[in-house]
């Protein structure tokens, strides 16, 4: 069978899929976007895990009596630090930026 003939058969066939019909345009870009945040989420966590974070982790706790405290963590002195009031800590935050 020649290609010519190929293509004349081929034209005569009638089209059962009607792209536009099954494709809804808004589906497939809501799965899109849907994928694409979950990818940005996905390497945001890998991102945090390998390379970890310079902000400092900070706490609330209690201690035995009751009392409230604050526990942090500064990353990039690797230093815990514990503080009574969140004056002292929010100072400490500050001072952090100066050093």
């Amino acid at each position: 069978m020649k290609n010519s003939d190929l293509y004349a058969r081929l034209e005569l066939i009638t089209s059962e899929f009607d792209y536009s019909a099954s494709t809804n345009p808004s589906k497939v870009s809501r799965f899109w976007g849907r994928f694409k945040a979950y990818l940005y989420k996905a390497g945001q966590s890998w991102l945090q895990a390998f390379c970890g974070s310079w902000e400092p982790r900070i706490v609330t706790k209690r201690d035995r009596e009751g009392n409230t405290f604050f526990s942090a963590y500064d990353p990039v002195t690797q230093a815990h630090h514990r503080f009574t009031s969140e004056r002292e800590l929010r100072i400490w935050l500050d001072q952090r930026y100066y050093q």
